[in-house]
């Protein structure tokens, strides 16, 4: 059999296109639909350009009727005490209640689907039931993992403190052992190095003079070697 005409221009996607007004959501548009309405704020979609009519958000339902959402209906009425049933503070042994109830409902409907197709319907709400039950349960643990990443970060926060506390600690000590340990060397050299050991020689610059001492310049010396240069 002959291949149909075009076969090959067709292309194929896992995703589907998205949908043609999107390209009507520019800042131009934006700035031209703002304009339009600081000049008249009671202006209706009808009235405006067609092309940045996609940018006013479609009105809310009425109340207590129904609209369609992700290609179902739904019910626009706020929820009663006798459909929200009451709440069970979280715990582990709830969850996993309800995830077998559903993998039972589960088996159920594939049963009735092999054995009689027609009653299918109850047994796809009560699934649907139980996962929007699970799903609130679920959502009953955001407070419990978000104090439990608020303790997660304040004790990293506590160990990075105390380690550069350590480490300041750490360079404090290399630093007093190293002055020690020049002191005891200045105090055991012999004095028969000159003046120039404890006096080194002076340099001017203009009116200034500037005296640096031998052992203090020794003993930075011997710390930016140690320790490392001070920024």
């Amino acid at each position: 059999m002959a291949d149909p005409p075009n076969s090959s221009a067709v292309i194929s996607a896992a995703f589907p296109a998205p949908p043609p007004f999107y390209k009507s959501f520019t800042t131009s548009n934006l700035d031209r639909l703002s304009s339009i309405q600081e000049s008249n704020p009671s202006i209706t979609l009808l009235d405006l350009p067609p092309d940045i009519r996609n940018l006013l958000p479609p009105p809310l339902p009425p109340p207590n009727q129904q609209y369609r959402g992700f290609g179902e209906i739904h019910e626009n009425a706020a929820p009663t005490s006798t459909d929200t049933p009451p709440k069970d503070p979280p715990n582990p042994k709830r969850l996993l209640k309800t995830t077998r109830q559903l993998l039972l409902t589960f088996l159920s409907l594939t049963n009735s689907l092999a054995v009689e197709p027609d009653t299918w319907a109850p047994k796809w709400d009560e699934m649907r039931a139980l996962l929007s039950e699970a799903h609130g349960i679920v959502n009953e643990y955001r407070p419990h993992q978000a104090r439990e990443t608020l303790i997660h970060m304040m004790e990293e926060q506590i160990k990075r403190c105390k380690a550069e506390t350590q480490g300041c600690r750490d360079v404090c000590d290399r630093v007093k052992k190293v002055i020690e340990d020049v002191e005891s060397q200045e105090a055991s050299r012999k004095p028969t190095a000159g003046l120039e050991s404890v006096h080194p020689p002076t340099t001017r610059s203009g009116n200034k003079t500037i005296r640096v001492n031998a052992t203090e310049k020794r003993i930075w010396e011997v710390i930016e070697n140690e320790v490392g240069a001070f920024e």
